[in-house]
């Protein structure tokens, strides 16, 4: 076997890897499809109401800008892994990609 050959299979092996990988991370990343609505929801009004797509803004400053939606970010993600989730699930439909699992 030359080691043109040997670097492909090498290079198909990574592939497979990285796939594997983000295959995994799916499958540990979900939120609840309703959730998830009520999420776009209240982003989707901040957005129409503050002329800002900035995530971190929303979910961490909500609360000084709003009480309102303060109030209902905080019922809906009550810690902060949540939260965090939400900025990925918020993150990758900004960037057209599904870093969250919709459940």
């Amino acid at each position: 076997m030359d080691n043109k050959r040997i670097s492909e299979i090498v290079e198909e092996e990574m592939i497979k890897q990285d796939a594997n990988r983000y295959r995994d991370m799916r499958k540990i990343l979900t939120i609840p499809q309703s959730i998830a609505d009520k999420l776009d929801d209240i982003f989707n009004g901040f957005v129409r109401e503050r002329y800002s797509c900035n995530i971190w803004t929303l979910l961490y400053r909500a609360a000084e800008m709003d009480y309102e939606i303060g109030d209902e970010l905080e019922v809906l993600l009550p810690d902060e892994n949540q939260v965090n989730i939400a900025i990925a699930y918020l993150a990758g439909k900004a960037l057209g990609v599904d870093l969250v699992k919709v459940v």
